[in-house]
């Protein structure tokens, strides 16, 4: 704790410097005192005063078209987020690390030396029902279990909507523990979605849940303020803290700056854009995300490298025209892949859940709700969807898990081999696999086979709610179907065609095509030629994005208008 604490206090006093060379003085260093309206110009012991243009006078915290608060605290504030979030974010990484090396390589080593059942690919089909099962019965009994959809519904609406934002999250406890032991099952046990969405979400709500303890923010939104205007003020401060929040966590787990705060903000706009209160909120979002990320590499982890985790084949000679060319074919290709996936998601979501809204008008006719029965179909449905994706997973072993930490060989074309990849499964458990997943693709089909199932793999966990992000999936989905393809392309354009319709097919899925170029950009290994990819990258991610807008008017997530 006293290393954290002066590492906070060392990141508070850089972040005053930088006011005070913009013109803004904090004289001290404390949170505003409860019982003041963050639109204060004097806040408990905080004393602010700005020089800009020569004159001396007293800050202003607030304004009629911008945030109310001062940047000085609201940094401070946002870093201090960051660093709770990001401990949190790592630790739930290294039970998950723990968690995911239990159950795939140290049990099955364990049946294997001690003969008491016969090891083969039936242990991942068996294993993911169960996992499939206990999601049902965990789901019964964790509740609320806040989930990224309803994290962009909240805050993709109206900035002064009194049912969005930071208003509608629940309460930190119990929500962050169901959220985190859901999604620590999920991930564990192989289903394609992962920890990236509910790091966000974990995030957000230690964010909302500091803001409220700071400025006494009631779940009816009754603060302790002076006016109006500084009840309007503290509501906005706590949208900042929890898009700082949900910055922090996730840049903690995927250890990539700057791509955090950017996703956030990206995630909750409609468009291709980020969301109104990116003037705002970005600042303090990208404090909260160095902030996480001084901690994570500079205290908890200062032994782990720096430095992307694939590696992309050479691109040698790339004209203008090429790239161009490659960037628009896959910008529409995947904005087609991304329209496909997510009508695939409702329409399974509308088969397997369409008896639950007839169950709640039965019975509020009755003056209660069928309880029992939709406990039932829950855990019938995710013990069905893990009894489907043990079946695939089987088959196509490479699509378990989330992907990151196999995303090595589908972008190398299956030159590297599962097995030795960070989530790479025993011999003995892929016996079974249509594809084999040691050697490198034999055809463009069994490139597409192994894309498509994970497509499938991803739509059957989202369709049956498991909580979990689809990031790192999606990339792992579209890079063996860009190999499909890739035949009929020049060599050069391969690796450029391979990275641009990862970027489009998530890009037009989740809306968020800046952080999907940083995202891919800082995961690169120093090895990829980053200079000749990023154009054609950037382009294609912006066009999925505008190309599934106008494929669809329906979308992955639902914006509240």
């Amino acid at each position: 704790m006293k290393v954290l604490s002066a590492l906070s206090l060392g990141l508070l006093q850089i972040l005053a410097t930088i006011a005070a060379n913009n013109g803004i003085y904090v004289t001290a260093f404390a949170p505003p005192s409860p019982s003041t309206s963050i639109s204060s110009s004097h806040h408990g012991p905080f004393s602010i005063t700005s020089t800009r243009g020569g004159d001396a006078d007293a800050a202003s915290l607030s304004s009629a078209d911008s945030a109310p608060t001062n940047d000085t605290i609201l940094f401070r504030q946002a870093a201090t987020v960051g660093i709770v979030t990001a401990a949190m974010g790592h630790v739930y990484g290294l039970i998950l690390d723990k968690a995911v090396k239990g159950v795939w390589t140290d049990l099955p080593d364990l049946i294997e030396r001690t003969n008491l059942l016969k090891l083969g690919p039936s242990y991942i089909a068996f294993t993911i029902a169960i996992g499939g099962l206990l999601m049902g019965l965990l789901s019964t009994k964790l509740k609320p279990a806040y989930i990224v959809a309803e994290f962009v519904s909240a805050f993709s609406g109206p900035p002064d909507d009194d049912n969005a934002s930071s208003l509608s999250l629940p309460k930190l406890m119990p929500a962050l523990p169901n959220l985190l032991l859901l999604s620590l099952v999920t991930s564990t046990f192989g289903f394609s979605v992962g920890p990236e969405a509910p790091m966000v979400c974990a995030g957000a709500l230690v964010g909302v849940a500091m803001a409220r303890k700071w400025y006494h923010q009631q779940d009816d939104d009754t603060a302790n303020v002076a006016s109006s205007d500084g009840h309007n003020n503290n509501k906005r401060a706590a949208e900042i803290l929890t898009y700082a929040g949900a910055s922090g966590a996730l840049t903690a787990f995927m250890g990539i700056p700057l791509a955090g705060p950017i996703f956030v903000l990206e995630l909750t706009s409609a468009s291709s854009g980020m969301a109104s209160v990116a003037k705002d909120a970005l600042g303090p979002a990208v404090a909260a995300s160095a902030a996480a990320l001084v901690l994570i590499r500079g205290i908890l982890a200062p032994k782990s490298s720096i430095g992307g985790h694939f590696a992309s084949p050479p691109v040698n000679v790339l004209s203008g025209r090429a790239a161009i060319l490659t960037s628009l074919v896959c910008g529409v290709g995947g904005a087609v892949l991304g329209t496909m996936f997510h009508k695939m998601v409702h329409f399974m979501k509308d088969i397997l859940w369409q008896n639950n809204s007839a169950s709640s008008e039965v019975g509020e006719k009755q003056g209660g709700y069928d309880v029992s029965f939709l406990l039932n179909r829950e855990v019938l449905v995710k013990t069905l969807i893990g009894i489907a994706v043990g079946l695939l997973s089987m088959l196509y072993p490479a699509t378990m898990f989330w992907g990151e930490g196999s995303l090595q060989c589908v972008v190398d074309g299956h030159q590297t081999s599962f097995a030795v990849t960070k989530h790479g499964l025993s011999s003995l458990l892929t016996g079974s696999s249509l594809v084999n997943t040691n050697l490198p693709f034999q055809s463009p089909w069994a490139a597409a086979q192994v894309g498509c199932a994970k497509l499938l793999s991803i739509a059957l966990a989202c369709a049956g709610k498991f909580p979990g992000g689809i990031i790192f999936p999606l990339f792992f989905a579209a890079a063996p179907i860009a190999h499909a393809f890739i035949s009929f392309l020049p060599t050069s354009v391969s690796p450029v065609a391979i990275m641009s319709l990862m970027a489009s097919t998530q890009a037009s899925v989740t809306r968020t095509p800046l952080a999907t170029i940083f995202m891919l950009a800082l995961s690169a290994s120093a090895t990829t030629e980053v200079s000749r990819m990023l154009p054609a990258v950037i382009l294609s991610s912006y066009i999925g994005v505008w190309f599934s807008r106008y494929l669809s008017d329906e979308s992955y997530f639902t914006y509240s208008k």
